[in-house]
């Protein structure tokens, strides 16, 4: 016990500075000096505004000492909320005010469950369950006469009318003296939960679970819960939620002191699934008092109520409401100019999400946009696009996915947790020419190093993100040399980039090439952070004249800047050419004859899926239908969107080149032997072409590379 009490000590501090989502608030109304717990759902089948809990008030009938608690006897109590449209903090949902803080409510004065003496007795009543349909109602009932203690029974009865049914025993497999309570039915009736000292207990109280034999009609002999929930010492108040969760209080696993909460996930059986691991449910569910009783109503966890003699209560024992905060994200930036810094007023900011969401709103005067918690989603990532004429529209990427709740403000007032995910988002005026860092070339040749076509790929996004730009790629080149020299090789460096870009599928008359040689000198602009930023200075401009009057150092810092490749944007109306037929004479009806041949199309475009995501998120994402998306890859029947999978995904793509030297597999019992005959190959020969693919993992939908 001694590494539990360290563990849990760690724990405890831990817990205590990043709480849960739950929120805790005393329900004062029903709770009294004495002890009041174990809450349950009582009225109608679907009502969730009648609580029935236990209570050892000045009211109740039994005064005799219970041998579970060492207390008076208690009775069952019941109580209502007043569930009146706007009282409480909570939120909209289907036109009335779902409030998550039901101690706000405003609950009627608890009265005894039977005043009648049938199921409230002298003796004690303890915790209750009813059955889904909220008939039959299953409790704890400890006897003692005549100073003696004859321990504790499960006990069941039913509503006739206004009146109970004369409670009768539950006989638990064979031992009809074990002693038991606590008792919790399965959501559909068919498991039942229960606290005994007897049967298999591993030391102390444990968690047993029974199911009822209709043919012998009897409830079978128990199974403990086992280790994961049992402990040497006791586990009490067993709830099994509509979640496939059972909640229960212990003293013997880690937690914060006293009785903690737990739950483990259980299944069809009652018994912990075998990967389960018991939960605890942290601060402030959990304090260093004792903590139990935890019910929720029934489909979910935002809601319910628990039992503690935590610090501040009203009596030893109350009762409490629990609810789960809801966690909302906004988010928002600020649409700035790149080169001067200056926000851009009025632009427009459009958002696509992975979970399929897509808005689009316009920034304010002052460059600021917004999107509120309706669009913006827990576990999301978001693409956002910003847009201003005179401007190269841009993108970035923002995401809500494993933001920690330290990450989070609450707001009191609003009853939630709320995070700001900020992106704010630059422009390129364009007219200014955009200098690309990175663009290399070995000494005096034009030949394109691996870090440049890098960089080239940027122009690429670009001039895809911005379908209506043409540009004039710019090479320069520093002074040394001759000038004419200088002209031919930056010319031949243009023609480079601009043959690189046409490959990656942009139109030829979208770009023009040209050579700038020496003569534009680099000027430092404003705020300038760009290679040699700490050397010169804003406004020096890097002419022949200016860099000999350097140092050696800055000379050569000063010349690698002048050796630049840069774009400069030329139009912002472009539109692809398409054919134009124009008739013959007239009168005979001559040839027709095309003024502009057709463009070559570009190859086309291969998609690879990096993350969980549908076809239909995919084909959103690459602005087509999910009909042309499937028309691209064979229809698409029987593949799944798995990680890894590659997609056709541009209509107006070439893809000769792709499908000669590939093959789609397209049933499942295909294999890399099968496949290889079909082409007359050897199979070991198709495996060296795929070394990354698992031949085991073949399924429809695959791209096997055939050459």
């Amino acid at each position: 016990m001694g590494e539990i009490g360290i563990e849990s000590t760690k724990k405890a501090v831990e817990w205590q500075k990043s709480p849960s989502l739950y929120q805790v608030s005393n329900m004062e109304e029903i709770n009294s000096r004495s002890m009041d717990f174990s809450p349950m759902y009582g009225g109608k089948a679907k009502d969730n505004n009648v609580v029935i809990f236990v209570s050892s008030r000045e009211e109740s009938i039994g005064n005799k000492e219970d041998g579970w608690t060492g207390e008076s006897f208690m009775d069952l109590y019941t109580t209502s909320s007043e569930r009146k449209r706007g009282r409480g903090r909570g939120r909209k949902k289907g036109g009335a005010t779902d409030v998550l803080d039901v101690s706000k409510l405003g609950w009627s004065t608890p009265v005894p469950l039977d005043e009648e003496e049938i199921l409230n007795t002298v003796q004690h009543e303890g915790s209750a369950t009813f059955d889904s349909r909220k008939k039959k109602l299953y409790f704890t009932k400890c006897v003692k006469e005549k100073e003696q203690q004859l321990g504790c029974g499960i006990w069941m009865t039913e509503k006739v009318g206004k009146s109970w049914k004369q409670p009768e025993p539950l006989i638990i497999g064979k031992d009809s003296s074990s002693n038991v309570g606590h008792p919790s039915l399965s959501p559909d009736d068919k498991l039942l939960y229960f606290v005994s000292t007897d049967y298999s207990s591993r030391g102390g109280r444990d968690i047993f679970v029974t199911s009822y034999d209709r043919k012998a009609k009897a409830w079978k002999t128990p199974k403990n819960l086992g280790p994961k929930i049992n402990t040497e010492r006791d586990e009490y108040y067993p709830h099994a939620n509509k979640d496939g969760y059972l909640y229960f209080s212990s003293n013997g696993l880690p937690g914060m002191g006293g009785l903690d909460i737990y739950r483990i996930k259980v299944g069809k059986d009652g018994m912990p699934l075998a990967d389960a691991k018991p939960e605890n449910l942290k601060y402030p569910v959990n304090t260093n008092w004792d903590d139990f009783g935890i019910v929720f109503e029934p489909g979910g966890d935002e809601k319910g109520f628990l039992s503690s003699n935590r610090k501040g209560g009203k009596g030893s024992d109350d009762i409490y409401a629990v609810f789960k905060t809801p966690v909302v994200f906004n988010l928002e930036g600020i649409i700035t100019s790149s080169k001067t810094g200056e926000v851009i007023p009025e632009a427009t900011v459009s958002l696509v999400g992975s979970d399929g969401e897509s808005i689009q709103v316009t920034a304010d005067k002052e460059g600021k946009y917004f999107f509120g918690e309706a669009n913006i989603k827990r576990d999301v990532t978001y693409k956002l696009t910003a847009e201003k004429k005179k401007f190269l529209s841009n993108v970035g990427d923002a995401t809500t996915v494993g933001i920690p709740i330290t990450a989070f403000d609450y707001l009191p007032a609003e009853t939630k947790f709320l995070h700001i995910v900020k992106l704010n988002i630059a422009l390129d005026p364009i007219d200014v020419p955009i200098v690309l860092p990175n663009v290399f070339f070995d000494l005096a040749k034009a030949n394109l190093r691996p870090e440049s076509k890098i960089a080239l790929d940027t122009v690429v996004t670009i001039l895809n993100n911005n379908p209506r730009i043409v540009i004039e790629m710019r090479s320069h080149t520093d002074y040394r040399d001759s000038e004419e020299k200088n002209a031919a090789l930056s010319q031949r460096r243009a023609d480079s980039c601009v043959a690189y870009i046409i490959k990656k599928g942009i139109a030829a008359d979208r770009l023009v090439a040209r050579g700038m040689g020496e003569g534009e000198p680099f000027v430092i602009p404003a705020k300038y952070k760009g290679y040699g930023s700490e050397a010169l200075a804003e406004g020096n401009k890097l002419t022949e004249r200016f860099i000999k009057k350097l140092s050696a150092e800055k000379q050569e810092i000063a010349n690698q800047i002048n050796r630049r490749t840069d774009f400069k944007v030329l139009r912002d109306d472009y539109v692809p050419k398409k054919p134009v037929v124009q008739a013959g004479d007239g009168e005979t009806g001559g040839d027709t004859k095309a003024q502009d041949e057709p463009e070559e199309a570009a190859p086309g475009e291969i998609y690879i899926i990096e993350k969980r995501e549908s076809f239909g998120i995919i084909a959103r994402k690459n602005k087509i239908s999910i009909q042309q998306l499937k028309k691209l890859n064979g229809g698409l029947r029987g593949v799944r969107a798995v990680v890894g999978l590659q997609l056709k995904i541009d209509p107006k793509g070439d893809y000769t080149e792709w499908d000669e030297t590939h093959y789609q597999v397209k049933k499942r019992n295909e294999n890399f032997k099968s496949i290889a005959k079909q082409f007359d190959m050897d199979d070991d020969d198709l495996e060296d072409l795929n070394p990354d693919m698992d031949p085991k993992k073949l399924a429809p939908g695959i791209w096997v590379k055939i050459k």
